[in-house]
């Protein structure tokens, strides 16, 4: 008996399947590893020329099914003990400045009732989102401990009322969280992270268990494929959220995401199943992107990860990089090498010959401003500042009291996030 639990043991380590080791800091954070569910040589080629033979977008065989992942949910005791960090860089004293904000707390949102047809919303919740962007940025740039506590107050409210706790599933599908619920909680738990340290054990208390729950749902969504701008976009919430409370299993769950993409990326930098949606497919393409580099970004930052020496067969994410960057200089050119027809996620808004090109001429790639300050010795660098260099610490910026203008997903301007 003895000798056969011995196998039985043996066989799972060999597996990958038990005893994972124990996270205590970030020293022991794995980055290089292989992760778990990589693909083989095989269906990864498989998965990059799916295209190719689908009729539509999706209209193929899953290589690399969608995952979620099981949020800790911690005891309230745990936020009353322990103090949290915001997992942003410090922001110089000398650069704040007093930004006027007086814009009254959106009332709680208790339950949503959701527009479930492709590119409807809600417009309560883009009305609450866009406070919490107005709010993180005063707090992260602004000079008042007034409007700090202004903004906890409103924060401290929705908790109270437990807001969202209805509605913010999708009924199709494994019933994800909606994409603009995401973007809305993303705006709360950024704000919160933001102004981390100043919550003490009553607030935290309170606002602590209402946050989990959130990106506990957030956490556990998935979608047919993993390869998925929404998935990505999952694990930079749970990568704040980690960060920020000290979920180390959380924030490693967001590096073996990123080092997943990498496996399943191709040679050039796209990504198989976003590129394929027709009118939207370098849009959504750039957003896949973009989420990987602000968790990798963040960690680098924050913890010395740098998940940007993670290479797979020549493959990482400068690869990325360079790919954004050429759909940005060439859109017609670049999607049509892969995108076909998407009826029901990408036809709306373009075709593939004449792909949406809003995300670029909104300024919505403003992420790339990262890498270029990351990597100056990036070929792209010199045209990514020229392009969207003035969309950051802007004097002049006539947009409110904003120096740099937020966006929609990262809510703050992403260099305020990381530099």
């Amino acid at each position: 008996m003895k000798k056969l639990l011995g196998i039985l043991v043996l066989g799972l380590l060999l597996s990958g399947n038990a005893f994972s080791k124990t996270i205590n800091s970030y020293e022991d954070l794995d980055l290089t590893s292989k992760p778990k569910k990589a693909l083989s040589e095989s269906k990864t080629k498989s998965l990059w020329n799916a295209y190719k033979k689908a009729s539509e977008c999706f209209k193929h065989p899953t290589y690399g099914k969608g995952f979620g992942y099981k949020l800790i949910k911690q005891k309230e005791d745990y936020f009353i003990k322990n103090e949290w960090t915001s997992p942003f860089y410090k922001y110089p004293e000398v650069d704040k400045y007093n930004t006027k904000f007086d814009r009254t707390g959106p009332k709680p949102m208790e339950k949503i009732k959701l527009d479930e047809s492709y590119g409807e919303e809600v417009e309560l919740a883009n009305f609450a989102a866009e406070y919490f962007q107005e709010a993180a940025y005063a707090a992260r740039v602004g000079s008042s401990n007034n409007d700090i506590e202004k903004i906890k107050t409103t924060i401290l409210d929705w908790a109270t009322k437990d807001a969202l706790r209805k509605g913010i599933n999708v009924s199709w599908g494994k019933k994800p969280v909606d994409w603009q619920m995401m973007v809305l909680i993303n705006s709360i738990l950024t704000t919160t992270a933001v102004i981390a340290e100043s919550f003490d054990a009553e607030e935290r208390k309170v606002i602590g268990p209402w946050l989990n729950k959130l990106v506990k749902k957030v956490a556990k969504s998935s979608w047919k494929d993993r390869q998925d701008n929404k998935a990505y976009l999952t694990s930079y919430i749970t990568l704040i959220w980690g960060l920020m409370v000290n979920d180390l299993s959380a924030v490693q769950n967001s590096i073996d995401v990123v080092k997943l993409a990498i496996h399943d990326m191709r040679p050039d930098g796209s990504f198989p199943i976003d590129t394929q949606r027709s009118g939207m497919g370098i849009k959504y393409n750039t957003d896949s992107y973009g989420y990987l580099l602000m968790i990798s970004s963040l960690l680098k930052d924050k913890t010395g990860v740098d998940l940007f020496s993670y290479d797979v067969d020549g493959r990482s994410l400068h690869n990325g990089a360079d790919f954004v960057a050429r759909s940005i200089k060439e859109p017609s050119k670049i999607n049509s090498i892969y995108a076909i027809s998407c009826p029901g996620g990408g036809d709306r808004w373009g075709s593939v010959e004449k792909p949406s090109t809003r995300h670029i001429r909104k300024n919505k790639t403003t992420y790339l401003l990262v890498y270029a300050n990351k990597f100056p010795e990036s070929k792209h660098s010199n045209y990514i500042i020229k392009k969207y260099g003035k969309t950051f610490n802007n004097v002049s910026n006539p947009y409110k009291f904003f120096r740099s203008k937020p966006t929609r997903v990262f809510t703050l301007h992403p260099m305020l996030i990381s530099k």
